[in-house]
């Protein structure tokens, strides 16, 4: 059965240089775009801290509780690498929220504040290895549910959290799978979307309807 990380390994090994992750906040004005490279970097480490750092071991349940946002597309990814199951409605053996928020439980959290640029979760995973081999990656019952209707290529502009089933499936697992990429859009200001959406040659939206562009 085909995992996640079966498909960034792939798409590493095709395509490593393309971009996979386009994030935008319109409250900040933050723009960053992570190639599938440095996707599959942010993942490696991430899951190697969760491993050496929190003891995250097969079958442990992790609690993310993110926004829609590049981090939380690492997080999660990182999370089937290491066999993990990701809990977006409950809590986990280990919880990822945002900063200053309550965690769901007295389990160790990871707080991260969503800076720009990654600062502060780049400080906290720098000294992991680059590489992590998932040997008990899971999440094939997650590509198995994924649509199967994206053109391959497709730019995805959403709005949707990954909490959502439309977000993990449209906003991160197809676009995986069919060569595509995904465009984040935070806190979304509508003057700005159609624009961006010509200046990022989106082809689908999700979560936002843009003239001359299909809606998912």
């Amino acid at each position: 059965m085909t995992t996640p990380a079966d498909l960034l390994a792939s798409r590493l090994r095709r395509d490593a240089a393309r971009p996979f992750i386009t994030f935008y906040d319109d409250a900040t004005g933050e723009r960053i775009e992570l190639s599938v490279a440095t996707t599959a970097n942010w993942v490696a480490k991430t899951a190697n801290f969760l491993v050496n750092e929190l003891g995250v071991e097969p079958g442990d349940a992790i609690g993310v509780r993110l926004p829609l946002h590049w981090q939380a597309a690492v997080v999660v990814l990182a999370a089937w690498e290491v066999g993990a199951v990701v809990a977006f409605d409950a809590p986990g053996a280990v919880n990822v929220v945002v900063a200053g928020q309550q965690p769901p439980s007295d389990a160790p959290a990871i707080e991260l504040s969503l800076a720009p640029m990654g600062a502060d979760f780049s400080r906290l995973i720098a000294a992991e290895p680059d590489q992590f081999v998932a040997t008990d990656a899971v999440g094939a019952d997650v590509v198995e549910a994924a649509p199967v209707d994206l053109p391959m290529g497709a730019r995805v502009l959403s709005t949707i959290s990954l909490a959502e089933a439309a977000g993990l499936g449209y906003g991160l697992i197809a676009p995986l799978a069919g060569d595509g990429s995904v465009v984040y859009v935070a806190n979304p200001d509508p003057l700005l979307l159609a624009v961006r959406a010509t200046s990022e040659q989106v082809t689908h939206t999700l979560g936002v309807a843009i003239e001359g562009l299909a809606a998912l």
